[in-house]
């Protein structure tokens, strides 16, 4: 699928595995949302990364799932 803004296309690919019920509520959210579930990832993405960059820690729901 292209994609509808020039600024959502990247370079380096990240591939995820979901299960059916994440894909599909991942792609219900983006496209309630008016975007590409690719896109919304990529900016699910970039809002953790930025919590860990602001507290220098994993959010705690991320260390719980790890465990």
């Amino acid at each position: 699928m292209a994609y509808g803004k020039k600024e959502h296309c990247h370079a380096r690919q990240v591939k995820v595995l979901l299960n059916d019920d994440e894909f599909i509520r991942l792609r219900e959210y983006a496209h309630s949302h008016g975007m590409q579930h690719s896109v919304l990832g990529r900016v699910i993405f970039q809002a953790v990364i930025e919590v860990i960059e602001q507290t220098g820690e994993l959010p705690e729901w991320i260390e719980i799932k790890r465990a």
